[in-house]
């Protein structure tokens, strides 16, 4: 068997090295009738949300976030389409792709991340653990460096 591959054939989901970032696996059934996903708190969903906001109709070319948080986790969920994903915990920095609804990708404290190259008619759900507060918030990358180095 190789390395990343299930004994029926799917792959694995990598391990993400950005600090405070993971895959969640989201649960999900089918029929003819299509397709249903989600996420239950305590059953891969590890904080309340308090918050929900969804990106869509992104122009061609655009980005969404360039900032860090302070407080506020985030997971994301490729309701439709995709993007891909930078991350960046201040000592590494990787991209990933965000395009299946049954996976979803947790963003945690002190990660830098930007969201680019949006497929057409992509739309992206966001949970967030807090409500929006802009004093949280790190919009200028070198303040982030500065103050991401000083965390464990």
């Amino acid at each position: 068997m190789k390395p990343g591959v299930l004994d029926n054939g799917t792959m694995t989901d990598p391990v993400l090295k950005t600090r405070n970032c993971r895959w969640i696996a989201v649960p999900g059934a089918s029929d003819a009738r299509g397709h249903v996903n989600f996420l239950e708190l305590g059953k891969g969903l590890d904080f309340t949300p308090r918050r929900l906001f969804w990106l869509h109709h992104i122009a061609p070319g655009q980005w969404r976030g360039r900032h860090g948080h302070r407080q506020t986790e985030l997971v994301f969920v490729a309701a439709h389409g995709g993007c891909r994903m930078h991350l960046d915990d201040g000592k590494c920095q990787e991209t990933v792709r965000l395009d299946d609804p049954a996976r979803a990708l947790q963003v945690g404290t002190w990660v830098w991340h930007e969201l680019t190259d949006f497929a057409p008619q992509s739309v992206i759900v966001v949970i967030a653990s807090t409500l929006y507060d802009e004093a949280e918030y790190l919009r200028d990358y070198e303040v982030f460096k500065r103050e991401a180095a000083g965390r464990p």
